[in-house]
């Protein structure tokens, strides 16, 4: 944080090296576009550039980032700047592993494809906690931190979020 706020342009490129995915992963999994999804995270990095000097260090730095992305991404989300999504636009993909089967591959396929398209058709609210919590394994605090909630709210729209999936994920269980 030090060589941050000091300007150093290399720790800069450190700290986009290593949170760029993760970035990059939540604002796909909110939005479902990757090109609105890259555009979120390039914000990010901008906004981080330039207030780097008022990020306090209350939180971590990576529950910091993640309270950008996840503002950004929730303001896309309300707006009327949405690019549409075209129904083939495939999220993140996934490599089957080497040692599995065609077979066992297909149907990996086609449950990663059933459940990002799942926590897409969350609401907003509930959508994020999943993203934050069970993709990115952020704790409830951090959550709450980020999302400027009250950890029981975060709790509670993790529960119904992960109720919402259960149901429309009933055939892969």
């Amino acid at each position: 944080m030090e060589r941050l706020r000091a300007g150093d342009a290399r720790a800069f490129e450190e700290l986009v090296r290593a949170y760029q995915h993760r970035v990059f992963g939540v604002a796909v999994r909110m939005l479902g576009n990757r090109a609105e999804a890259e555009d979120i995270a390039q914000e990010v990095f901008l906004r981080v550039h330039r207030s780097v000097g008022e990020f306090r260090g209350e939180a971590k730095l990576s529950t910091w980032l993640y309270a950008i992305a996840s503002r950004l991404c929730l303001n896309r989300l309300a707006s009327g700047e949405r690019h549409r999504v075209s129904e083939g636009e495939e999220t993140l993909m996934r490599l089957p592993s080497a040692d599995s089967g065609p077979a066992d591959a297909l149907e990996r396929g086609e449950r990663d494809a059933a459940l990002q398209q799942a926590i897409a058709s969350l609401p907003e609210e509930r959508r994020i906690v999943v993203v934050l919590r069970d993709v990115e394994g952020l704790s409830y605090d951090e959550i709450a931190q980020a999302l400027e909630l009250e950890p029981g709210t975060v709790r509670s729209r993790l529960h119904r979020a992960r109720l919402d999936l259960k149901d429309k994920l009933e055939r892969f269980l």
